[in-house]
């Protein structure tokens, strides 16, 4: 989840996706949504292009706003930024146990920091971002692989 659900959530998403179908875990999914999401709007396009460029495809993304139904559904609801768990909680409560920051599964850096929010920058900050975000789907795909979630 992001602010937007336009850039980073699905950044994640799709990565998650993609990295999940080259497991033995088939039952293994992902969704995206946005705090202050606009629903229906499309990927930006640098995301879409950066996406591509590691065969992960967002061209038929449509955003969407974070819901009851959502969250009720989730094992597990990973955020992009702490205020976005601060904010979350504001509406959605019950999601506090199952909530956490995307770079806590990271294998690099920080576990603490926030995923930088690449909208109306340039293509490197989508870049940096996307391989930020594929440290952490990749480090969570190698616990839940290894029956070593630590949530």
């Amino acid at each position: 989840m992001c602010f937007g659900n336009i850039c980073r959530s699905p950044f994640a998403e799709g990565l998650f996706t993609k990295l999940a179908a080259q497991t033995e875990q088939k039952n293994l999914l992902a969704d995206s949504a946005g705090l202050f999401a606009l629903p229906g709007n499309s990927a930006t396009s640098l995301a879409q292009r950066v996406a591509v460029e590691h065969d992960v495809d967002l061209s038929g993304h449509k955003a969407k706003l974070v819901s009851k139904a959502l969250v009720k559904w989730s094992d597990l609801i990973l955020v992009m930024e702490k205020s976005h768990i601060k904010t979350l909680l504001e509406t959605f409560p019950e999601a506090a146990d199952k909530t956490r920051l995307i770079r806590h599964f990271s294998r690099f850096g920080s576990k603490q920091r926030s995923i930088a929010d690449p909208y109306g920058l340039q293509y490197e900050a989508y870049r940096f971002c996307f391989l930020d975000i594929e440290d952490a789907v990749s480090g969570l795909i190698r616990n839940l692989s290894d029956n070593r979630y630590n949530a």
